[in-house]
Formats: structure tokens, C-alpha cells, sequence
């Protein structure tokens, strides 16, 4: 029986066919029904404006901030009076790269603990009024009324919606003063870093220092040979300037080695500035005369100690400063018009696809009569077979 029935619907598929409607007959149908387009438009048009008034207001507020010009520990350093200008793979305020420092912000203001500040600061669980106050919940909504952006002048645009305009310039300002905390906590664990690695690297060279001056004097109470200070003294300085300037290059590695990737430009780049130091510093003979090697250490310890010292003096002042990193360009304030609902948008959209809604519902009310009229046989079957097929 089922068999015959499918055969009897394709068949009919086969054979028949809703017909269309020219032009005319769609204008004509048009205004037989303009009635009920006319109701259905009406209606669900002011329903969407009750809608639209019924829904909470939500205003923008927007605060702008410009990352700093980042200035590194390894700028500071000099050779010869000139500075370092070259190096930006560390920054002594959070790691955070020339030219990347944004990317970073960014990643602190969407971290969850700078969220979950914001959270806490003003008991948004409550706000949103989530019933089991679940901090996860209170984090999505969050998420959902927040923008971070990067806006095209290199300034990173905050964005807080909320059904509170006082509230949201409050916690867009307070997403300024989170980014300022997370940024001088985490500048201020990589300058300790950077003074604990500097700190020994220096009592090293001092005790190289005290060890090569006692070995000098030892010598010279031995054979009884006084060194003149002015002795070879040019040989000396160049050989002590090499050993000075490998000893700043291995700190600027090590310290870039912890806060970059492996194949960073800069790294690189200091890398193969300390083989070629490596080069010329096994190109130098060793001197014949013991006294001479034993002044030349000494010359070199003082030029590396020379180097360090106020190398170690700036880590410890970047360790101390604690003053914001974050430059606000446009303060957040409250919004004195809302952002959402757009109520004209929202009415002009429902007036739209209800006018569309309505003319296809009668064009296809027209087509089905007219494929009644001329199959009604056909039509009466189809429908049977249908009722048949939904209630078995």
C-alpha cells in the first residue's frame, strides 16, 4: 500500500506542477490581499516597537591609551659614549617589544585576571544578575560587553558597555588602572631578574679582580720585577677594551635569551657579534713575559668591572620605579546617549522582512488555488496522501 502511495505522489510530481503567475496577476493578487499585507505589516511593525522600548537600555563609554616608548635596560648601555639604540628585544616593563607593545597590552586586558578585577571591583555577578553568582558566567557576559582594538593611529581603543553610564566610564577606567598594575608587577619581576643575573655577573668580575691583583702581587714579591703602569699600556687597553666588550655582549644575550624567542633578529644579531669578538680575541698572542699576562688581567677585570657597575646601578633603579606606564589619551566618561537598542534599526528591519514575508505568503496562497483549480483532482489526492502519511 505504502508502495502505491509513493508511486501515486511521484507520479504526480512527475506530471504536474505548481504554475506561475505572470506581472499582472501579481499585482492583482496584491491588491486583493493589501488587507491582510497591510494587518500583518501593522502588527508585527508595532510590536517591534514595543520590543524595542521594552528593551534595557545599554550606553558606550571609551577610554585611549598610547603605549609608552619603551625604553630597555640594554639602551642604557654604552660603548665608547655611544648608546645601544639598536636593541629593543628587552624591555624593563614587561618584555614588551618596540612596536609590539600594544599586541601585549592587549593580551593583559583580555588575560583573566585582569577580567576577574573587574569582576570583583564591581560585583558584576550582581550586576548581571547571575543567581548562582558563578564567576565563569560573570566572565562571558563580561567578555561580551567589552571591545579591545588597535586602532589604526597605534592607540588601543577600550570599549565598556553597560546598562549604567556612570558604570561603564567607571570600568573602562578601571581597565586603564589594571593594564597600569599588571604592567609595573610584571616590569618589575623581569628588572629584578635582570639585577639578581647582573648582581652576580659583577661579584664574579670582583672576585676575578681581587684574584688577579693578589696573583700580581704575588709575582712581584716572587721575581722582585716591578710593572711600570705605562708599560705595553696601549697592547693592553685595546686587549682589555675586547674583553669588555664580550662581557657587556654575553649579559645582553643572556638577558635577551630570556625574554625573546630563539630566532629573534636581535638575538641573533648579538650572537654573532660575540663570535667575531671570540675571533679577534684568539688572533691576540700570548705575551711571553709573565708579568705582562698578569697586568693584562688585571686590565681586563677593571674594564669589565668598568662596564658592569653602572650597568648593575640602572637595573636597580628600574627595580624601584613603580610610576604608570600607560599614557591615556581620552579619559572615559559617562555617555549621554544610549548605544542599544538601535530602535530605528530594529523597526525599519521588522517593517522590511515583514512586507517581504507577507507578499510571499500570498503569491504562494495564489499559486496553490490556481494549481487547485486546474488539477483539482490531483490536488485532492496529494493532499489525502499527505494526511494519511502525517497521521499514520
Amino acid at each position: 500500500m505504502k508502495d502505491a502511495e509513493n508511486t501515486m505522489i511521484h507520479q504526480t510530481e512527475q506530471t504536474t506542477s505548481i504554475p506561475r503567475i505572470g506581472g499582472l496577476e501579481v499585482v492583482i493578487a496584491l491588491l486583493k490581499w493589501k488587507k491582510f499585507i497591510i494587518y500583518l505589516v501593522l502588527i508585527t511593525t508595532l510590536g517591534s516597537v514595543v520590543v524595542s522600548f521594552l528593551l534595557p537600555k545599554w550606553y558606550k563609554s571609551t577610554v585611549s591609551i598610547l603605549p609608552p616608548k619603551e625604553q630597555d635596560l640594554l639602551s642604557s648601555m654604552s660603548i665608547g659614549g655611544t648608546l645601544l639604540k639598536n636593541i629593543t628585544g628587552v624591555s624593563r616593563l614587561g618584555g614588551l617589544r618596540q612596536g609590539l607593545g600594544a599586541y601585549n597590552y592587549l593580551a593583559i586586558l583580555k588575560s583573566r585576571s585582569a577580567m576577574e578585577d573587574v569582576v570583583h571591583k564591581f560585583d558584576l555577578a550582581n550586576v548581571y544578575g547571575i543567581s548562582d553568582r558563578s564567576m565563569e558566567k560573570a566572565l562571558r557576559e563580561l567578555r561580551d560587553n567589552v571591545s579591545f582594538e588597535i586602532q589604526d593611529e597605534d592607540y588601543i581603543s577600550i570599549e565598556v558597555y553597560d546598562k549604567s553610564p556612570e558604570r561603564a566610564a567607571a570600568m573602562a577606567n578601571f581597565f586603564v588602572e589594571v593594564l597600569n598594575n599588571i604592567s609595573i608587577q610584571l616590569g618589575t619581576q623581569e628588572a629584578r631578574n635582570n639585577r639578581e643575573f647582573i648582581e652576580k655577573r659583577l661579584e664574579k668580575s670582583k672576585e676575578d679582580l681581587r684574584n688577579a691583583e693578589e696573583a700580581l702581587r704575588s709575582f712581584q714579591e716572587k721575581s722582585g720585577i716591578m710593572i711600570a703602569p705605562d708599560q705595553n699600556m696601549a697592547s693592553i687597553s685595546a686587549i682589555a677594551e675586547l674583553y669588555g666588550m664580550k662581557a657587556k655582549k654575553e649579559v645582553e644575550a643572556a638577558i635577551l635569551e630570556r625574554t625573546v624567542t630563539k630566532d629573534n633578529s636581535t638575538l641573533q644579531q648579538v650572537k654573532l657579534e660575540l663570535s667575531e669578538l671570540d675571533k679577534k680575541l684568539s688572533a691576540i698572542p700570548e705575551a711571553g713575559v709573565e708579568s705582562f699576562r698578569l697586568y693584562r688581567t688585571i686590565a681586563i677585570q677593571q674594564k669589565i668591572v668598568e662596564y658592569l657597575v653602572p650597568l648593575y646601578e640602572q637595573a636597580k633603579i628600574d627595580e624601584q620605579k613603580d610610576v604608570p606606564v600607560i599614557l591615556v589619551l581620552d579619559k572615559a566618561v559617562p555617555s549621554e546617549k544610549k548605544t542599544r537598542p538601535k530602535r530605528l534599526f530594529i523597526i525599519a528591519s521588522t517593517f522590511l522582512s515583514s512586507s517581504v514575508l507577507s507578499v510571499l505568503i500570498v503569491l504562494l496562497v495564489v499559486r496553490l488555488r490556481i494549481f487547485r483549480e486546474l488539477n483539482g483532482e490531483q490536488y485532492r489526492e496529494v493532499i489525502s496522501l499527505f494526511r494519511r502519511k502525517n497521521t499514520s
